[in-house]
């Protein structure tokens, strides 16, 4: 005799039970996500620093090299009227900017990697940050060091104005002594703070006041609308002559005042350390 099934004994899975399974699914990709997440924001937050110190050392090497430090690259959006595609760019106006006089187009763009031969690099030129997106171009800025000498500490020829980091020769013309001095007319280096209210001098604490240049990644936030709206991070993505930037801890995105940009800054003492060992100096 042929047994037939039992209909109430047959195996499956209810609508509720499906739906418990899922919800434990999500837990679980959720629960490995997040970490996941973390760890590769955490990834392109340390290669991005690697990248500032590999273009930093680049810099230096400029230098060595030149006697001078490079104009930054200017996209003619942000920086500049021109695109110079990754290459420094000097001034087109009256009077020419050359390597002789150092006058750059602007003194705050972006790293020029044509010139100092960096990658990687996007489909124009510009180096790159480890998020990689156009708006994540690392910005670049140095100091424009013009001086009008009229104090005799610095023996070169009064009133002679001299970009002297971007003109070739331009520390060696002034004198070492004169580069690094509190000098009437010598506009001071580059500052650094960890919070500013202004674009000439810090009102918090001053990590160094003596920066020949400063490299700017501008983070996670680069390509939000969030991007530079706060106080601090509106001084690093600032166009025209600067004298002042901010780096500090980072601070939650959708925060008050959020800060996720990555800064770090060069020496003018390791500079000029650097040109006396190559005999670039004095």
């Amino acid at each position: 005799m042929k047994m037939r099934p039992n209909i109430d004994m047959a195996t499956g899975f209810s609508l509720v039970e499906i739906a418990v399974v899922l919800v434990i699914i999500a837990i679980l990709i959720t629960a490995v996500g997040i970490p996941l997440a973390s760890q590769l924001e955490q990834q392109r937050t340390i290669e991005t620093q690697k990248q500032l110190e590999v273009i930093k050392e680049s810099i230096y090497g400029f230098a060595l090299a030149n006697g001078r430090l490079p104009c930054p690259a200017t996209d003619g959006v942000l920086a500049g009227t021109l695109n110079s595609r990754g290459a420094e760019r000097f001034s087109t106006g009256a009077p020419l900017g050359t390597t002789v006089n150092g006058l750059c187009m602007s003194y705050t763009g972006f790293v020029p990697a044509a010139t100092l031969g960096i990658s990687p690099v996007d489909s124009e030129g510009f180096a790159l940050d480890g998020w990689g997106l156009v708006q994540n171009r690392i910005r670049y800025a140095v100091e424009q060091g013009t001086v009008t000498i009229t104090s005799a500490s610095c023996p070169a020829t009064p009133g002679t104005d001299v970009n002297i980091l971007t003109a070739t020769d331009g520390i060696k013309t002034i004198t070492m002594g004169c580069a690094s001095a509190t000098t009437p007319g010598l506009q001071p280096m580059l500052r650094v703070c960890n919070t500013t209210t202004s674009a000439t001098v810090c009102t918090g604490t001053e990590l160094t006041g003596s920066a020949p240049f400063v490299l700017i990644s501008l983070g996670k936030n680069a390509g939000t609308a969030a991007s530079g709206t706060g106080n601090d991070e509106a001084y690093n993505i600032a166009t025209g002559t600067r004298l002042v930037f901010v780096s500090r801890t980072p601070t939650s995105q959708g925060v008050t005042n959020e800060f996720d940009d990555i800064v770090t800054w060069g020496s003018l003492n390791t500079l000029i350390a650097r040109m006396v060992q190559a005999g670039k100096l004095p």
